[in-house]
């Protein structure tokens, strides 16, 4: 019931607005020849989903959407645009080295703590979002086209993949071990060895909602030939979207270790850690790119107006 309370929240806002800004604008116009546009986009550029977790870094990686809508234009070369878009980003995160020891028993029931060190630690994010842009902006007789507004995003699902690298090594409190530590090591029949390990796990997030702005040129004729002619026009734009996913404390995981043992030992790894240990009940979203969008124009109309 909460996805479709999403669902109906996200669809039926923006389309409320767009009706009732286009008809205030509909109401002051009084242009002789424009145009409305259909569109299709396509962007492709860098991602990042953040947290504020003190042992993380996030660096990002690659992202894209593409999207379809309506652009329509006002008086002064004003234009507002919407429509529907599917974007897919992804985002790795680094984490810190850490140290995990665990009282054990050995076969002969010896006590002992388990050292387990992860190191190289890193978390591949992927989310899949379906979202409703709603833009305000300009673009001049010559092409110069600007736009700001932002973005509703539904969270469709998505995964993620920690790796890490764990060395095992044993600590006994009255053996000498490895230069009088009492650590022993390199024992693969006991279960001491270093080896890479990753673990899978789902990711779902709440609704994203961001800013966005985007900066280009239409490269195409004047509007008035355009319009005329009915030929589309291409324009390349860079864009950026900045926002936050809101995260619930169910949602955050109270371990950060995994055991991936299939036959009752103990063979631990990290888990995602997207949500772990963070604070700020939120998570920020960051996408930067490149897009690339096709015009199909639609003559408008005429002024009809009485003239003096």
């Amino acid at each position: 019931m909460m996805i479709k309370r999403e669902i109906l929240r996200l669809t039926i806002l923006p389309v409320v607005i767009v009706l009732s800004v286009c008809y205030a604008l509909n109401v002051a116009a009084q242009s002789n020849v424009n145009t409305n546009n259909f569109l299709i986009w396509g962007s492709g550029g860098y991602s990042r989903i953040s947290n504020d977790a003190p042992a993380t870094n996030a660096v990002g990686n690659a992202g894209g959407a593409v999207g379809a809508g309506f652009e329509m234009h006002f008086v002064n070369n004003m234009l507002l645009q919407t429509g529907l878009e599917l974007s897919c980003l992804t985002s790795r995160m680094n984490r810190k080295d850490t140290l995990l020891i665990v009282p054990m028993l050995d076969t002969e029931n010896n006590l002992y703590d388990g050292h387990f060190a992860f190191q190289n630690t890193h978390d591949m994010q992927q989310i899949l979002n379906v979202g409703i842009p709603l833009m305000i902006g300009y673009e001049s007789p010559n092409g110069l086209y600007f736009a700001a507004g932002g973005k509703a995003m539904l969270n469709l699902g998505g995964q993620s993949r920690a790796t890490t690298t764990v060395t095992s090594t044993a600590y006994y409190e009255n053996l000498i071990g490895y230069n009088n530590t009492g650590i022993l090591s390199n024992m693969i029949n006991h279960g001491l060895f270093t080896e890479t390990r990753s673990v899978n796990s789902s990711l779902r997030l709440h609704a994203i909602f961001s800013g966005s702005v985007e900066a280009g040129y239409t490269f195409g004729r004047n509007a008035e030939e355009y319009s005329i002619k009915n030929k589309p026009k291409i324009r390349l734009s860079m864009i950026c979207d900045y926002g936050f996913a809101p995260v619930a404390g169910i949602d955050k995981p109270t371990s950060l270790f995994a055991n991936t043992s299939t036959t009752g030992g103990f063979t631990p790894a990290v888990n995602g850690y997207l949500l772990n240990n963070i604070s700020s009940n939120r998570l920020n979203i960051l996408y930067v790119g490149l897009k690339v969008t096709v015009l199909f124009g639609v003559k408008k109309y005429g002024c009809n107006c009485a003239k003096d």
